[in-house]
């Protein structure tokens, strides 16, 4: 699991797909192939809050890709595509966008990796926490972009680790309403209520918590997967009853340079477990897919 974990950090998260191939001949030209500009069909596994924000952005419009087909157990009357199971998803799509509960990850997963598609991962956690995920990618074609979600500095993360990391940690901060569900504190008989002031509520790796957080720890998942890998990514969670957003600090102490990043969300009103940026950094990656000018 750490091999694959490791291996896997190198690419992740990244914000475009666009291929060039440079074929070196004999006599040591290059040759550059670019793909031509044919569209391409999205789908979109989960149509709550965050699948819905990314469904409208595609039917407004852009470029290169077509939303053809949804999949839900509770179909979105809003809107008038069709909704698949996620085999015709896998199937049907070229890039299929997952907006899912953790648990209901590793089925679509399967399915799209496959079926040698591209799956846009928002729920970075499960790559954690369901390592079968891997086991299954490293023998396909197929590929998994993991956007930013709701953090700042994945760039700088990403640089610095070409440069050495040191040390990498992540403090996340929420009102406690937004844990309401979450394994570890209804293991711990941690009562939400009765947090009056900042409290920690936990302190670990982001293996364990993606495991104890499932909803909430995307973040330090997806940093651990840009940084020192999840053993080594420290991760602190924070019940705030005065937060007004989800706020997540970054630490990254490298070889030549320190980075800190902070960044305070307003928590999205029809999921306060998440963010509206979450959706927007899905938005971003399928514009790379065709942008001529990629800022990374």
């Amino acid at each position: 699991m750490r091999a694959h974990i490791n291996d896997y950090a190198l690419i992740l998260p990244i914000f475009h797909v666009k291929r060039i191939s440079l074929n070196k001949k004999k006599d040591q030209s290059m040759s550059i192939s670019v793909p031509t500009n044919t569209t391409l069909s999205v789908g979109i596994a989960g149509t709550g809050a965050l699948g819905s924000a990314v469904a409208h952005a595609l039917i407004n419009g852009i470029d290169g890709l077509k939303l053809t087909h949804l999949s839900d157990l509770t179909p979105n009357k809003d809107f008038n595509i069709p909704y698949v199971d996620f085999d015709e998803l896998a199937n049907e799509c070229d890039i299929i966008v997952e907006c899912l509960p953790p648990k209901a990850v590793p089925e679509l997963a399967e399915k799209v990796l496959k079926a040698q598609k591209t799956l846009i991962m928002i729920s970075s956690c499960a790559l954690l926490i369901y390592p079968e995920i891997l086991d299954i990618h490293k023998d396909t074609h197929s590929r998994i972009i993991v956007p930013s979600g709701a953090l700042s500095g994945i760039d700088g993360v990403k640089a610095l680790k070409e440069l050495g990391i040191i040390s990498s940690k992540i403090a996340s901060t929420k009102h406690p309403r937004g844990f309401t569900g979450a394994p570890y504190v209804d293991k711990m008989g941690i009562d939400l209520t009765q947090i009056k002031t900042k409290t920690k509520i936990f302190e670990g790796n982001a293996f364990e918590a993606a495991n104890a957080f499932p909803a909430n720890v995307n973040v330090a998942a997806t940093l651990s997967l840009a940084a020192l890998g999840p053993e080594k990514t420290r991760v602190e969670i924070w019940a705030d009853p005065e937060a007004k957003g989800n706020m997540h600090e970054l630490t990254i102490e490298g070889t030549y340079s320190t980075l800190y990043s902070r960044i305070e969300n307003k928590p999205d009103p029809a999921n306060p477990k998440s963010s509206m940026l979450a959706a927007q950094s899905i938005v971003s990656a399928l514009k790379d897919m065709h942008n001529q000018l990629i800022v990374l």
